[in-house]
């Protein structure tokens, strides 16, 4: 209990804190201070006399207190309480920012209206142009602009005469009427530092107007006003002169930006009511408010200093905020609108700028309430003799019969405008141009005669127009066959469309038209954009076109494709930009090889080659023969090549005998134009009996009730066999009619065969090599086995000893259609024997060969003789000399070590074969 209380105590004694008036602050009194029940007191005010609050007798130590809004009013405890220090000197301490709101007496009695409403306080400030009726803050003047300011605030409710009262008035209290002292004081700080706090009202005779110690007693309160509204017919008052003259005679407020704020002189808050130490930006001064104030100049830019034609380009003007300048281009009235000669055009549509009719100006209706800017083109130029402006510039009745913007410039009132700048003194217009601008130099002019002393303000800038360019280029290598897309890109930076026709062998002088499936018969025409292929150009002056050529009737040859910026063919190319790309195309083939000319049943075969053109159906392969039909299509790969594969168990069925392969590529069109209904799901044999025809499509361009032609039957009764069928199918394709191509092949089909080649007589200890030839594939596994003809079963006490060798060898490329096999045999092992070669496939047992050759005894090694010693005799140096006789070595008479061993092993071979036989 007794900490919960010296805790209470505590907080009193820092709310009675509150209510003491800091000794050491400096403040502004406006004489204002006595306050009714319900008046807004602000945070930091002090010295506010309570004497006249009800219930009377309100006197030092008498309590408030304050309720949270979620609290009852009277039937609750105070959410806080203050006990007054003083009753004719209450000062709004900061530390009641939080509880703001109304305070009542204590002890409260329900009925009772509030003491005071603590508030905090606010305050803004805008420069406001009476010139343009609109806020100038952060933007610009011209120095001769009149301007007022603009305080938004909350402090207007300290000068409410209903709830506070100046004291000494004879008849004792009385309303608040003496103005003399302000709650707000208006500051002004030039470009150099200065700080203003009355400002000129006249340009001339030096009047001022006083910006401190004002009145705001409105929420928006305007200075520069009679009575403090915002500005309207009736309530001016002296204002800020800006083009005022100081008494040396020269300009009082210079060029530059001006800095303007508000500042709160109530009742010491300014000093009082402070954030972090400083000055409380937005409670008791504003935020400073910007102006820039500039002389009386025009100034006219372009953003780019050439621009190609048919790309649009811009000015902006800077100038008078709210002032309505003259746009035009100088000098252009000799245009006729024809073709490369016709002026850039303002864009229509564009803010705050304004054309006449399109009919013209009416020179005899100026005023006319029907044509309110009609006067534009009667405006007289600076410099002009008089002349109006619709006479300097492009105009007449050319242009209604000339040139794609002739509705829009026919009396040349797009090409001058009345353009207002906003309230910062700016604004931007665009010009536009299209492939009829003519390529040159224009002096685009800004311009307004403001009279007086001050006369004509203008400016001018250049802007160069130059001509366009378009290309073209062909991806790849130029070189195409028919069927292939072709993709054509490039750019144009003369027109937003480009457009595209072709030239070349038996097609029109003036181009043919690219997008037709017949462009020899079908031309351009001059100015009809239908007759072209017509591509739009990108923002970033590219463009790209994808021509497929699957359906295109032309022959091979060199062809000119053309882009263009207008539709024009070749011999009207002088008025526009064009490029141009060549091509060749050619006629797309097939063609084909088989794996081998001869195929052993049960072997596949490969048929691959190249079909040109890139056909997206792929190629359609036909093999035919004897009781024997097969339709398939193979994909072509993006380099041309084909594979297809006939498959080892589909020849293991096919009969021995001639077999013939069509390759057919369905051209340009897409469309295999020869082809066989039913369709063969399967290999068709002999053992089918199920029709199928082959068919030749209609004709391109026919009428929809012509069908197809049946040919002749492929399989089923009365079908055609082998080399008829081939034969006729070829004569199919033939056909004028139909636009495939082919091309034609064939192969044997045969019984597998192996043939081993003699191998003739071989000694034991030889190495040699057995070869065959045979008709199976490369790459076939063949097995061999060599062993003795006389190897039989043996008794089982007999020793059973064998002699031979067996290996595995794969097929190699052979010559003359036969392919070739080699199995390599060491004898070293062998006996003298017969021996048998087979040779056999190893996937089709059924393919075999077969030899025999001998193996005989190795003829017995010859006796090498014994070299016979050679001695030399070194003579003596004797007095007497005395030759030396060598008597010649014999040669042995008995055997030596290598015929010992000879005859050893003979002896054991010799009792070998008696033991075998």
């Amino acid at each position: 209990m007794t900490k919960r209380l010296t805790i209470a105590l505590i907080a009193l004694v820092a709310l009675v804190l509150v209510a003491v008036l800091p000794v050491s602050a400096t403040y502004y009194n406006v004489n204002n201070t006595i306050i009714a029940n319900g008046s807004t007191v602000y945070i930091g005010e002090q010295q506010l006399n309570l004497t006249e609050l009800a219930p009377a007798g309100i006197i030092t130590g008498t309590q408030f207190g304050w309720w949270a809004s979620a609290a009852q009013l009277g039937v609750t405890a105070p959410s806080q309480t203050i006990t007054l220090a003083n009753n004719n000197s209450f000062y709004v301490s900061p530390t009641l920012a939080p509880y703001a709101g109304n305070w009542y007496v204590l002890p409260y009695y329900t009925g009772e209206p509030a003491a005071f409403s603590v508030q905090a306080p606010s305050i803004t400030v805008d420069v406001w142009d009476l010139s343009t009726g609109t806020a100038a803050t952060g933007g610009s003047v011209i120095q001769g602009d009149y301007l007022a300011f603009r305080v938004n605030s909350n402090l207007d409710q300290a000068l409410n005469p209903a709830y506070r009262e100046q004291q000494g008035t004879a008849s004792g209290w009385a309303p608040f009427v003496n103005a003399s002292a302000g709650n707000v004081d208006i500051k002004v700080k030039s470009a150099s530092g200065n700080t203003y706090t009355a400002l000129f009202a006249n340009t001339t005779d030096l009047t001022v107007k006083s910006i401190t110690q004002q009145n705001v007693n409105l929420p928006s309160w305007f200075w520069g006003t009679s009575d403090g509204n915002q500005p309207g017919a009736g309530n001016y008052a002296p204002n800020w002169s800006t083009g005022a003259v100081d008494s040396t005679g020269q300009n009082a407020y210079p060029a530059g930006v001006y800095t303007v704020i508000a500042q709160s002189r109530l009742n010491g808050m300014y000093d009082n009511y402070l954030n972090g130490g400083a000055t409380y930006t937005g409670a008791t001064v504003s935020q400073p408010a910007m102006v820039t104030i500039t002389s009386n100049t025009v100034s006219l830019s372009a953003n780019v200093d050439s621009v190609v034609r048919s790309k649009p380009f811009s000015v902006t003007i800077t100038g008078k905020p709210g002032v309505t300048y003259h746009l035009f281009i100088k000098g252009t009235s000799s245009m006729d609108g024809t073709y490369d000669n016709q002026p850039p055009i303002i864009t229509a549509n564009q803010a705050g700028v304004v054309f006449d009719p399109l009919t013209g100006p009416d020179f005899t209706t100026i005023g006319n309430a029907a044509y309110p800017n009609a006067v534009n083109g009667n405006y007289s130029y600076q410099n002009g003799g008089g002349k109006s402006l619709w006479s300097y510039v492009a105009h007449g009745s050319d242009y209604l019969a000339a040139g794609p913007i002739s509705a829009a410039i026919g009396n040349g009132t797009f090409i001058y405008a009345n353009v207002t700048l906003d309230q910062t003194g700016t604004r931007t217009v665009q010009f536009s141009t299209t492939n009829w601008t003519k390529a040159q130099q224009y002096t685009v002019r800004v311009e307004q005669n403001f009279g007086g002393a001050t006369g004509f303000k203008s400016d001018e800038v250049i802007v160069q127009v130059q001509k366009g360019a378009v290309t073209i280029v062909a991806a790849g290598s130029q070189s195409y066959y028919l069927g292939e897309e072709i993709q054509f890109s490039g750019t144009d930076t003369e027109s937003n469309d480009v457009y595209l026709f072709i030239t070349g062998p038996n097609l029109p002088t003036i181009g043919g038209q690219i997008q037709s499936l017949d462009p020899r018969n079908a031309k351009v025409a001059d100015g009809d954009g239908t007759t072209f292929q017509d591509v739009a150009v990108n923002g970033d002056n590219t463009w790209s076109w994808q021509w497929g050529t699957s359906s295109v009737a032309l022959d091979a040859g060199t062809y000119t494709v053309y882009a263009v910026s207008q539709p024009y063919g070749t011999d009207d190319l002088n008025d526009v930009a064009y490029g141009t790309v060549s091509i060749i195309i050619k006629k797309p083939f097939v063609s084909a090889t088989a794996s081998q000319s001869t195929v052993a049943q049960g072997d596949p075969v490969y048929v691959t080659g190249t079909a040109q053109g890139q056909p997206s159906l792929g190629v359609q392969i036909w093999i035919l023969g004897k009781n024997f039909a097969m339709i398939t299509t193979e994909a072509v790969n993006s380099d041309s090549s084909f594979s297809y594969e006939l498959k080892g168990t589909d020849t293991l069925n096919m009969y021995a005998g001639q077999y013939f392969v069509v390759v057919q590529h369905p051209m340009q069109n897409g469309v295999f134009d020869v082809y066989a209904s039913p369709a063969l799901a399967s290999p068709s044999t002999a053992t089918d009996t199920t029709s199928s025809y082959v068919w030749t499509a209609a004709p391109s361009g026919t009428a929809s009730a012509i069908g197809p032609t049946q040919d002749f039957a492929l399989t089923g009764a009365g079908s055609l066999q082998g080399s008829d069928a081939a034969e006729a199918l070829v004569q199919a394709i033939n056909s004028p009619n139909v636009d495939d191509t082919y091309t034609k092949l064939q192969f044997l089909v045969e019984t597998p065969v192996i043939t081993i080649n003699p191998v003739g007589d071989q000694a034991v200890g030889n190495k040699f090599t057995i070869t065959a030839t045979t008709n199976l594939a490369v790459g076939d596994n063949v097995l061999f086995t060599v062993y003795s003809s006389s190897f039989q079963p043996t008794d089982k006490t007999q020793s059973g000893e064998f002699s031979g060798a067996s290996g595995t060898v794969a097929v190699t490329q052979g010559t003359n259609g036969l392919n070739a096999l080699s199995f390599d045999v060491d004898a070293s092992t062998f006996k003298p024997d017969e021996y048998l070669v087979t040779a056999q496939e190893v996937l089709q047992p059924q393919a075999t060969g077969t030899a025999l050759f001998n193996v005989l005894q190795a003829a017995p090694p010859t006796a090498t003789p014994t070299p016979v010693a050679t001695v030399t005799t070194v003579p003596t140096m004797v007095a007497t000399p005395m030759p030396t006789t060598v008597a010649p070595t014999k040669t042995p008479t008995q055997p030596g070590f290598g015929a010992l061993v000879a005859l050893i092993g003979l002896g054991a071979v010799a009792l070998l074969v008696v033991r075998r036989h």
